[in-house]
This record gives C-alpha cells, structure tokens and sequence, in this order.
C-alpha cells in the first residue's frame, strides 16, 4: 500500500504559493509525473517514480535525465481517447495508493480542466481519498460515502457542487451555511461562495459525487 501519491498534471506552471503548499505534504511515497509534469517535479528536487504519456509536450533533456535517475516510463500512443493525467490517475489506484494529491495549475484550455475534475470522480478511484492543489485552491473529489477535513482561515470561501445527478446526504461543519443530511442536483448553485466560520471544516456525503473546493482568503479576489 502507498500512503500518498503525488501526480504533477503537465499545463500551466504552478506558482510559489502551490508550490510551498506541495512541499508540506507529508507521507509521500510515490510521485508520478502526466507528462510535461515531470518539469514541475522537477523544480522541486522530487525523485519521479514513474512519468505517464504521449510524451508530447515532455522537454527530451527532461526525459532523459529522469530516465537515468531510474525513472519509469509509460508511454502512450498519441493516437488515444484517454487524457494522460487520468491515466497518471488510473496507475497510481492500481499502486494500491491511499491519498492521491494532483498538483496543478489550472488555467489552459477549458477541455483540460474539465477533464482533469472528470477524472477524479472515476469510478475505479471510489475506494481512493482524490484530492488536488489547483492554484489558490485545494480540491476534493468525494463519491459517497466519503468525507474530509481541511484547515481554513475564517471567511475563507468553500464551495459545493454535486458532480453527479444529485449529491444525497451532504453534512457540514465550520460553514456559514450549515447543510444537515441535505441533497444537491448538479444544476443548482446554492453550494457556490459558502463561507468557513471555523479552522477546521468538515464534510460528509452519503452517496453520490461532490466537488468541494477550498478558496484560501488571503487569494480570494
């Protein structure tokens, strides 16, 4: 078993503030680059364990050094009708991983963004805590029954949205609006723009998928 994965997504390069974010994470054992990921990992003087795709935007030097540092690598036809970050995602469930954390930067191209939420809520990941850091936000992908915690600043935004037809039995702590045993259809917005009143936030669900993503105060615009 693997306590936590680390999956860089390729895109947009991360900014200090995600980075410094990704440094603190803890009990990491497997670092998986998507990619042009593996420059972000890079960056940050991480052992890549395994670089995953079509290897089309991947600088060749980067490559190579990863290649003779032990590195696995699977590459893709780049004739596929799958992304290379839910691929990275795939491998690192079958790893046996416990916490999966994608480290991305959002932005880009709309597709790739959507694609990158889309795969978390696999269903092959159910049994799988997925969560990412995205710019100034930290995400997390539950599929009922599931939970999770996180710090907050007081004021900072919280944000819910059913992924699935409806999100059934949704409970919170430390928000201002409070939601006990309640349900979420994807077409409503009443999750957008909730507010932490408490350091720590809960959130439960019983049985569908929910998005839930933190926006940190001092970021907020």
């Amino acid at each position: 078993m693997v306590n936590t994965s680390l999956i860089f997504a390729g895109g947009l390069a991360p900014g200090e503030s995600t980075l410094n974010a990704v440094s603190k994470i803890e009990q990491v054992e497997l670092v998986i680059a998507a990619d042009s990921g593996l420059h972000i990992a890079q960056k940050l003087g991480l052992h890549v364990d395994a670089i995953i795709g079509d290897m089309d935007s991947v600088d060749v030097n980067a490559l190579d050094e990863a290649k003779s540092r032990g590195t696995k690598i699977i590459q893709h036809d780049r004739d596929k009708n799958f992304t290379d970050l839910h691929s990275a995602l795939l491998y690192a469930a079958e790893c046996g991983t416990k916490k999966i954390v994608v480290v991305t930067a959002g932005g880009g191209r709309l597709d790739h963004q959507l694609g990158v939420i889309a795969a978390m809520f696999d269903p092959l990941l159910r049994n799988t805590q997925v969560e990412a850091i995205w710019d100034n936000s930290e995400i997390f992908a539950l599929q009922g029954p599931a939970s999770c915690e996180f710090s907050a600043e007081v004021a900072d935004i919280v944000g819910l949205q059913a992924f699935s037809t409806s999100a059934i039995g949704i409970s919170t702590t430390g928000l201002r609006w409070q939601l006990h045993n309640q349900q979420l259809a994807n077409h409503e917005t009443r999750g957008v723009s909730n507010e932490a009143t408490e350091k720590r936030i809960s959130v439960s669900l019983v049985s569908g998928q929910l998005l839930v993503i933190h926006q940190m105060k001092e970021k907020t615009k």
